[in-house]
């Protein structure tokens, strides 16, 4: 499945740069491993607007971690991402 996400700038350009590689959320879409995420960068301000001039990155998503025993919040997952790629 393709999920869209909002990122803010400073986490946009750290994925681009090949720095983060991987996504901390709330799971409400239902994540799963073999996942796409489509990556788009926002503003920092209250409208968390696009920021038009930067384009969007995909990613693909091989593991996710859900698990409270680890450290990751209930109802949160940690996603890998690899394979970044400017759309």
């Amino acid at each position: 499945m393709k999920h869209e996400l909002k990122l803010c700038r400073q986490f946009y350009d750290a994925v681009a740069r090949g720095e983060k590689t991987f996504e901390v959320r709330k799971n409400d879409r239902g994540f799963k491993a073999g996942d796409e995420l489509v990556l788009r960068a926002v503003t920092d301000d209250a409208t968390r607007a696009y920021i038009a001039d930067l384009p969007a990155l995909c990613a693909d998503v091989p593991f996710i971690l859900d698990d409270p025993n680890w450290g990751v919040a209930e109802g949160y997952v940690v996603m890998a991402i690899t394979n970044v790629r400017r759309v």
